[in-house]
């Protein structure tokens, strides 16, 4: 059951609400659905919601099912994280200028129905030039403003690229405003561990909290056939895939087995929280059970020969990634 947030340090659940999942991308819902699984992952202990609005209308669905909940739960039982900077598929519609910032997070807190926010990241940062995130007049500038107006408690970085994260929040540091926390994706799963090497530097440059979205690694790692659209390379699909089938053929579910491999990062490096995409409550029941599971067992025999297994599979392309921006998201626009 949730309870009132520390307004004094950020202290998500292990779990956080990805907001990602309501963007109509990926499935298709009712409204209801979303109060269900707000409602649901509140009665689980769950505090921490992550948006966009890049995310189509996932801050109009998140902030209004939130709302609709608000006797049950008050504004001061949950965290709210959105983002700003990226607003469409390509580089071509980013802006990180302050006056888009200001505007954005005053749109952010319209649709999120709240006069603040308690966390709000930069957008994937390796989309623009270095400068436009850290330069005069531009975002970091703009939130760190927001941050003293108390409109929002938490500045942070959210990206693809670990080593274009720490550029910032090294930058950062040195500058004597360290980034309170980064939001890393896909990079402490099955295949790519690399957030926890990088976790130590972090820190070192003054960076409080760590977050990992993505442990099913944008829906490679899951129990069907990877989608034709994940950016990564032909070896680490079919590593994939492969994993699936090993998993299936002991009786396992990769899709829990990615989820529970994440988990874990609490213990080993120190993860602060999991943002996984929700949207219905079945999806945080079965999130919530895994944790459950994570935190009350060890590893069965099976599963650590599975795991052993599938680390075998991804030895070749171990920590490799895609490139960010994609082709695609390099592409301008055909209306531009």
């Amino acid at each position: 059951m949730s309870k009132p947030v520390s307004q004094e340090k950020f202290a998500p659940s292990e779990i956080s609400f990805g907001g990602g999942a309501l963007s109509g991308f990926y499935d298709t819902f009712e409204f209801n659905d979303i109060v269900d699984a707000c409602t649901e992952a509140l009665d689980s202990g769950i505090n921490s919601f992550d948006t966009s609005p890049y995310y189509g209308k996932s801050e109009i669905l998140l902030g209004d099912a939130l709302l609709q909940i608000r006797e049950k739960y008050p504004r001061e039982n949950y965290y709210i994280a959105t983002k700003m900077g990226r607003y469409g598929k390509t580089i071509y519609e980013m802006d990180y200028s302050a006056k888009k910032t200001y505007e954005s997070v005053a749109e952010s807190m319209k649709r999120l129905h709240t006069d603040y926010l308690d966390i709000v990241y930069a957008h994937d940062v390796e989309f623009v030039k270095f400068e436009d995130v850290v330069g005069k007049g531009q975002a970091l500038e703009a939130l760190f403003d927001l941050k003293s107006q108390g409109k929002v408690k938490y500045v942070g970085c959210s990206g693809y690229p670990l080593d274009v994260l720490l550029k910032v929040a090294e930058y950062q540091h040195a500058k004597g405003q360290p980034l309170d926390i980064v939001l890393s994706y896909a990079c402490y799963t099955l295949q790519n561990t690399s957030l926890a090497d990088y976790a130590p530097k972090f820190r070192a440059a003054g960076v409080k909290y760590i977050m990992n979205a993505s442990p099913l690694c944008m829906a490679l790692l899951r129990d069907e056939a990877t989608p034709e659209w994940h950016p990564a390379h032909s070896g680490i699909r079919e590593a994939a895939d492969k994993a699936s089938k090993i998993a299936v053929g002991n009786k396992l579910s990769l899709a829990d087995l990615a989820n529970r491999f994440s988990f874990q990062g609490k213990t080993t490096f120190g993860l602060d929280s999991t943002v996984l995409g929700l949207a219905r409550k079945s999806e945080v029941q079965d999130a919530v059970r895994t944790l459950k599971d994570v935190n009350e067992r060890e590893n069965t025999e099976t599963e650590n020969k599975v795991y052993a297994e599938i680390d075998e599979l991804f030895k070749s392309v171990k920590n490799f990634s895609w490139k960010s921006p994609t082709d695609i998201e390099l592409a301008k626009p055909q209306t531009l």
